[in-house]
């Protein structure tokens, strides 16, 4: 039997053996398109992301422990390793286009990330998980046409496979997770800016390159360390000092996977003076050493 360590039994036992292609260009491309018409398919988990969207009939979806009815017009987000599956209603046939994608596939530098959340964060979609009412992808969300018809122009692309198409369908994917990340954003909650903890982060998103303290960040608000430091913990999870680490060595990793700088240029790109510190960041966040994790992104 073919084998691929992506390719979940289900696939393979449906008898759509054409789905071999998609789930190799999952691997290639990290990410690839399917429609299927089925009456029910088994219960399965698999480790990569997911959007289905149903395009005709009705069928109980089995969701992790809770079953949701979805309809044509419905779509929903399936995170790594969550256990879903389908059962037509009324025994008839029902139609999902499938697109199935690694978060590498929208920004090479998160290429160990196995979450949903993880490509919310980045920096090219940039929705907070705080900022939402609740989590994506429990959800099934009913489009209005938009999705569709972005998912369709990504179909052409993808079945043409013309000169930059796999940019043209990540544009369109980006648009996608953003108009639905916007059907849940939260308008009750504090604006991004805010509080003084949201005034903290956008201060180290743009001078995360300088040498920055937080004691400077405290004289410009008037306000006392000790004060700004524990809520700034409280807010974030984390201290200033690992906040401002983590998102320099996120920045390292972008540079890394999407450019051929010199590591010590990176280094420096990223906020650190030296490249023994930037290398020991580096490696505490990540768990590998800037070239390995360079490596990994251009295989």
């Amino acid at each position: 039997m073919y084998y691929n360590k992506y390719i979940p039994d289900f696939y393979i036992l449906w008898g759509e053996f054409i789905m071999i292609d998609y789930m190799s260009d999952l691997q290639k491309l990290k990410m690839s398109f399917f429609k299927c018409d089925s009456i029910q398919v088994e219960t399965h988990n698999h480790n990569f992301l997911e959007l289905a969207y149903v395009t005709q009939g009705s069928a109980l979806h089995t969701f992790g422990d809770s079953e949701s009815t979805i309809n044509k017009g419905d779509y929903f987000i399936i995170d790594y390793d969550t256990s879903h599956g389908y059962l037509s209603i009324g025994g008839k046939p029902f139609q999902v286009i499938n697109c199935l994608f690694l978060p590498e596939f929208i920004d090479r530098s998160i290429i160990n990330c196995k979450s949903f959340k993880a490509v919310l964060n980045n920096y090219l979609i940039r929705f907070n998980s705080a900022s939402l009412s609740s989590d994506p992808t429990t959800q099934i969300f009913s489009d209005d046409g938009t999705v569709f018809n972005l998912l369709n122009r990504m179909m052409d692309e993808y079945e043409s496979k013309k000169p930059g198409f796999v940019e043209i369908v990540r544009c369109d994917f980006i648009e996608i997770i953003i108009q639905t990340m916007r059907k849940i954003f939260n308008k009750t909650a504090d604006n991004f800016y805010g509080n003084y903890s949201d005034y903290v982060v956008k201060y180290i998103s743009e001078n995360y390159a300088k040498s920055i303290t937080l004691s400077n960040i405290c004289l410009e608000l008037n306000l006392s360390l000790p004060y700004i430091s524990a809520k700034f913990k409280r807010d974030t999870g984390a201290t200033f000092t690992k906040y401002l680490q983590r998102v320099r060595v996120e920045q390292s990793c972008r540079l890394l996977a999407n450019t051929n700088k010199k590591v010590i240029e990176i280094a420096q790109l990223s906020g650190y003076c030296d490249q023994k510190s930037f290398y020991n960041a580096f490696k505490l966040h990540m768990g590998m050493s800037p070239n390995v994790f360079r490596h990994q992104c251009n295989i």
